[in-house]
């Protein structure tokens, strides 16, 4: 009788013991889940309250021209021989308060030194990039929208215009607009000139549809239609070229901000 007392004493005990442990593995995974919920839920709030942030140069979103008052930008000029270098540019100043319009011819061979902040950015996505640049090969360093991009920063960074947007132009389509006179200096062509004193908005749509790509400029064709149609009310005095001669040397040509602002004052950013 006592060795059944003592059996049935041991086996409870055994039985109490297991349902403790089942209660307490219960408890354990029930606790996990519940943890595991926390989580989940802590980590979609985060994604919510704490967007991916832009930092790089190259991500900065450029403002549009619809409202700016002073239009400052860079066309980049193709070059007919060799299509992966540039001949030369246009830093371009357009006020559209005063009805003024000036374009500064800089040479393809112009070299000139990128900051070390500027450079270091750009290098995180253009590896191998040369901190001393020559504006001819600008656009040869990345053949991409980011490249031409990072071509205008480089010029900004160094010449502090406020430059804010970027045209490349194929040399064939340049000559649609530009050309240089008997004196070597350039102008409109009479055609360009002709189409924005007469044109109607569809004959200048049909043009910025020949020669726009979206993957050369930040400036979609619409804009440069509107820009197009209010070139009209800039009269002949109001547009002005220039050729940014510099000084030469063996390797190059170096221009200063100096050798352009003096001719662009009025309107100096």
């Amino acid at each position: 009788m006592k060795k059944f007392i003592r059996i049935f004493i041991v086996t409870t005990i055994i039985l109490m013991l297991l349902l403790i442990g089942l209660l307490l593995f219960y408890l354990y995974k029930a606790k996990q889940a519940e943890n595991t919920a926390a989580t989940q839920q802590t980590a979609s709030v985060l994604n919510r309250e704490l967007p991916y942030e832009k930092t790089t140069l190259l991500d900065k979103e450029l403002a549009g021209t619809e409202n700016e008052e002073v239009i400052r930008g860079v066309i980049f000029i193709g070059d007919k021989e060799d299509e992966s270098l540039i001949s030369s540019a246009y830093f371009v100043n357009y006020d559209r308060q005063e009805n003024i319009i000036k374009f500064f011819n800089i040479p393809g061979s112009m070299i000139f030194e990128v900051s070390n902040e500027t450079h270091r950015e750009l290098s995180a996505s253009f590896a191998g990039l040369p901190q001393i640049v020559r504006l001819s090969h600008l656009y040869n360093y990345n053949k991409s929208k980011k490249g031409l991009k990072a071509a205008m920063f480089m010029l900004e960074d160094y010449l502090d215009l406020g430059i804010g947007h970027y045209l490349f132009l194929k040399a064939e389509d340049a000559e649609k607009i530009f050309y240089f006179n008997d004196k070597g200096e350039s102008v409109f062509r009479d055609e360009f000139e002709n189409l924005l004193r007469n044109g109607s908005r569809k004959e200048k749509k049909a043009f910025v549809s020949e020669v726009h790509k979206d993957k050369f400029t930040d400036i979609s064709s619409k804009e440069y239609v509107e820009l197009l149609v209010k070139l009209k009310a800039v009269g002949q005095s109001g547009i002005e070229f220039k050729t940014v001669n510099g000084s030469r040397f063996e390797n190059g040509t170096l221009i200063k901000r100096e050798d352009i602002l003096p001719a662009a004052k009025d309107s100096d950013p």
